[in-house]
């Protein structure tokens, strides 16, 4: 039982973008003046999960559920310039076993996003690129070493996002993108504690995250349809110890999957709808998890 603690903390690194319109991690910006609000739903659920690179299943546990409700909003301060700001309110539990359910407001995340490079290749091509950085820290007050049901990380959060774009006057798109997120130690509860040796302190060392993805798109007129490749990657931490207590700090790598589509009304395009699914393919000390999502998106003209 104890060995599965760990597992959802970085998927919900992962997923937590999954259902905005306009991302710190996507290829666009808002225009300028232009208010996008999005109210979006998600669930996840996962049984079996990576114990280091052993793949198995824990009945103490059954299956794990997540509900996540996400506000979110982003503005256009002119068109090379995007604000976002999302603060998700999570509600998780396990089908079996002893473990309280747990839910409330997860961490706030503000980020600017910035068009850098745009440069046009012939009449039909063109190539742009977008950097972004973040801020991201606890919001409700969750306990974080309370894996897997714990909300988030309980960790404040420099992120950084870089992303290369190329694409054709058809709609057709591709992207790459790298990142890379700074994230401070956390206290828990505890004294002392053992992971790769006897540590005397209630201070947890935090590795950093490595972030990538490969993206395959459509975007014309009131349609987008992506699909992505996702990884993630901690600069450090260890495995989880067989048998033993799990930690927020461990090891933890994974591949997943992505299908992204945003269709805008064709009887009032200010409102669109969103709708993504996910699956974990591969990983390490994560969980093989599947979520799907739905949302309302609207656009608001603020100012030209």
């Amino acid at each position: 039982m104890k060995a599965i603690k760990t597992l959802t903390l970085m998927f919900f690194m992962v997923v937590s973008l999954a259902l905005k319109a306009q991302t710190p991690t996507d290829a666009f910006t808002m225009e300028k003046g232009q208010l996008c609000p999005v109210l979006a739903y998600q669930y996840d659920t996962w049984e079996k999960y990576w114990e280091g690179s052993l793949f198995r299943i824990n009945k103490n546990l059954g299956t794990v559920t997540s509900h996540t409700v996400m506000p979110m909003f982003a503005l256009g301060l002119n068109n090379r310039f995007t604000v976002i700001a999302s603060f998700p309110w999570m509600q998780k539990a396990t089908s079996a076993g002893t473990l309280n359910k747990e839910k409330g407001w997860q961490d706030l995340s503000l980020w600017l996003k910035a068009l850098v490079f745009k440069q046009n290749l012939g009449e039909k091509n063109s190539v742009d690129a977008f950097a972004s950085v973040g801020y991201t820290a606890p919001l409700g007050g969750y306990y974080a070493d309370y894996l897997p049901l714990a909300l988030g990380s309980g960790s404040n959060q420099l992120n950084t996002r870089l992303i290369l774009t190329w694409r054709h006057s058809s709609g057709i798109f591709a992207s790459v993108m790298g990142g890379y997120d700074f994230r401070s130690n956390i206290d828990i509860d505890r004294t002392n504690y053992y992971i790769d040796q006897h540590y005397l302190t209630n201070e947890l060392y935090m590795p950093n995250v490595i972030s990538a993805s490969i993206t395959a798109g459509y975007f014309k007129n009131l349609s987008r349809v992506e699909l992505k490749y996702n990884i993630m990657d901690t600069d450090g931490g260890q495995d989880i110890r067989r048998n033993d207590q799990p930690y927020p700090s461990n090891n933890m790598d994974n591949g997943r999957v992505e299908l992204f589509v945003q269709q805008r009304m064709p009887f009032y395009d200010p409102l669109g709808v969103i709708a993504s699914v996910a699956y974990t393919t591969s990983g390490r000390n994560v969980p093989q998890a599947l979520s799907y999502g739905v949302g309302l998106q609207m656009l608001i003209q603020l100012w030209k």
